[in-house]
């Protein structure tokens, strides 16, 4: 069996262990957080990775999802040549969107100190911060083209475990400084500038042919293609965005702290549905393209995979939950209700996985693209009504809210539009 074309379960398997191997260190950089700085003082630096996360997310106009499917949809044998002329064509419209977006960052900062930091954050080092948006979208343009290649472990090391890691770097090279006068904040940023410079090392293999890969596509082209796809990569974060930043208007920093701490516990269900999106979707394209005879096969096989997998990793992450939650600290443990109920939300979000890839590679992005913004919408207004009542249990009842209408929704237009049957 060949390591670069193994089944389907043994893929997954190396992708859950590579995506684990994220999930613990992001973890230990949290407890580490959670465990030396105030309340109010974790909560603004959680804050502030979210908005540089969101802020990079924004700026990558769907670039992420464009290089995986038209990559990943090249045949086997293709020249690694042709697969740089795809990311030296990324290269160049995400230099302009993210220049546009750190100028944009620079110039609302003054408005994020009081509204989202509650007037506590240094300003020069939310400034700062706004470099950490350009690396952070190096780090990530590099994961989506290693996973279009079908280097998915490499790719899911690169996105969830490399960040993580030049932090904990970073935290042990200045950590007589870090609890001190907000230095966390820029060595935050330090961390990022380092994974996105180390992220180089993984296409050391494509290297040497650079030069032989034909001249890019024109920025306009490309644009037109990733523009549509974008919400498909924005949306499991802009729900986490939404939720934070309206926990952030609405309530106080400490609340911030402890909604963010139960999202990132929830997200271990996320992590391993981004394992199988990673496994499943490259494949996926490639039977569209190559073998469709083998699609549908393929489509419930991995259906099935999605569903026992996020819900035994549901169930066992409920009754655990608080303490996994004392881990991090004792006050954290009020967040565990909101624990349950975001792991009910991914569980829901989770069972539209492989419905919602059949939009894309039937080019239905429209339609998928209007059902997230719906879902987006309920999540906001329900937030609205929600927070002010019922604190960080709204929000997280605001974001089950939205995955449920979202699910269903897809399903039904899935089995409406025939999109399995139109791939044959």
């Amino acid at each position: 069996m060949k390591l670069n074309n193994p089944s389907l379960l043994w893929q997954t398997a190396f992708s859950t262990i590579a995506r684990f191997a994220g999930v613990g260190l992001n973890f230990l950089v949290a407890i580490i957080i959670t465990r030396n700085l105030p309340v109010n003082e974790a909560g603004m630096l959680f804050m502030l990775m979210t908005l540089v996360t969101g802020v990079a997310l924004f700026s990558r106009v769907g670039l992420e999802q464009w290089i995986v499917k038209e990559v990943a949809s090249l045949p086997e044998d293709n020249l690694a040549a042709t697969q740089l002329y795809y990311l030296k064509s990324a290269y160049r419209l995400l230099a302009i969107t993210t220049f546009i977006s750190a100028l944009l960052w620079l110039i609302a900062s003054p408005i994020f100190k009081p509204t989202l930091f509650d007037n506590e954050i240094h300003l020069s080092l939310l400034w700062t911060a706004a470099l950490g948006v350009v690396f952070f979208n190096i780090v990530i343009i590099h994961s989506a083209f290693l996973k279009a290649t079908h280097h998915i472990s490499e790719s899911l090391i690169v996105q969830n475990a490399l960040p993580a890691v030049t932090m904990l770097i970073s935290i042990g090279v200045f950590w007589p400084l870090f609890a001190k006068q907000q230095n966390y904040l820029w060595i935050y940023t330090i961390s990022l500038i380092l994974a996105g410079l180390i992220s180089w090392y993984w296409l050391r293999q494509w290297r040497p042919v650079i030069s032989q890969s034909p001249s890019s596509q024109a920025i306009k082209q490309v644009l037109v293609k990733s523009l549509p796809l974008a919400p498909v990569s924005m949306f499991a974060f802009l729900m986490l965005w939404a939720d934070t930043l309206m926990t952030g208007l609405l309530l106080k920093n400490e609340d911030v702290a402890l909604y963010n701490v139960a999202a990132r516990l929830s997200f271990v269900s996320a992590f391993f549905l981004g394992a199988l999106d990673a496994t499943i979707y490259p494949r996926l394209l490639r039977l569209h393209k190559q073998n469709p005879a083998t699609l549908k096969a393929f489509f419930w096989k991995a259906t099935l995979l999605v569903i026992v997998i996020l819900s035994a990793v549901t169930l066992l992450l409920i009754i655990i939950g608080k303490p996994i939650l004392a881990i991090f600290s004792e006050t954290y443990i009020k967040a565990s209700l909101t624990l349950s109920i975001l792991l009910v939300a991914q569980l829901v979000r989770g069972f539209s996985l492989t419905f919602s890839f059949m939009f894309i590679m039937q080019e239905k992005v429209k339609i998928l693209n209007v059902l997230l913004f719906l879902a987006l919408l309920i999540n906001i207004i329900a937030n609205l009504f929600l927070i002010p009542h019922y604190g960080i249990e709204g929000a997280a009842a605001a974001t089950l809210l939205a995955n449920m209408a979202l699910t269903g929704s897809v399903i039904l237009f899935f089995t409406k539009q025939r999109l399995l049957h139109e791939a044959l």
